[in-house]
């Protein structure tokens, strides 16, 4: 194989069954990037300023889980389009990365890990024990719902996003969040921003119902 010419279909199929030093490292140089990207993103729904040794370490994981299973991952894939393979990649990325940070903030947290539908049942944050395809699913949308709130700055702030994702998704309380010396508010005012935020996320992705884990105040 000409490994600068093939394409990304072509070297996971060839990795999927091959131990050629150079289709690997192609491999791994068209993959890194995409990865990177995905890790990066994740990372910023979780910290405010993730550090570069900890995307490179979500990347290492993300191709650690590509060789899981004697490459079950890459075995399993069928092409489905040109470069299909980084969709899947995609998914795969976003679902270790939340997986990384998830591990991170239950030992923190003393094993708990929050959860909180903001709408209908098909619209719940991710849970610690699904299914790899219901983790992949619901990393997608957790994703999609960051895309949302990062679409409006003008209402909604970088600041009321993070708080957002403090509360929904790391389990922190008004009152800790209040504690954090850059929210600089009030729990009143968390809970305040909170509410805000997520009566306008919920009008815009359509959800109207509410359960789990209830709005602030």
């Amino acid at each position: 194989m000409n490994e600068s010419r093939a394409t990304v279909n072509d070297l996971a199929k060839a990795c999927a069954h091959s131990v050629d030093a150079a289709e690997w490292g192609e491999f791994v140089r068209r993959c890194t990037p995409l990865a990177s990207l995905v890790a990066l993103r994740i990372s910023r729904m979780w910290v405010s300023d993730p550090s570069p040794a900890t995307v490179d370490d979500i990347v290492q994981e993300v191709l650690l889980k590509l060789c899981e299973q004697e490459r079950r991952i890459l075995r399993d894939f069928e092409p489905r389009g040109e470069d299909s393979f980084l969709g899947l990649l995609r998914l795969v990325s976003s679902s270790v990365a939340n997986d990384y940070f998830r591990r991170i903030y239950s030992t923190k947290r003393g094993g708990k890990v929050v959860t909180m539908p903001l709408g209908d049942d098909d619209a719940q944050l991710p849970m610690d024990g699904a299914g790899p395809a219901a983790r992949i699913q619901q990393s997608t949308l957790l994703a999609e719902l960051d895309e949302k709130l990062r679409s409006a700055p003008e209402t909604i702030s970088g600041r009321d996003r993070a708080l957002f994702w403090l509360y929904y998704r790391q389990g922190y309380t008004a009152e800790e969040i209040a504690r954090l010396s850059a929210s600089g508010l009030t729990a009143k005012g968390v809970e305040s921003a909170l509410r805000r935020v997520t009566v306008w996320l919920r009008d815009e992705v359509g959800h109207k119902g509410s359960g789990g884990r209830p709005e602030p105040g």
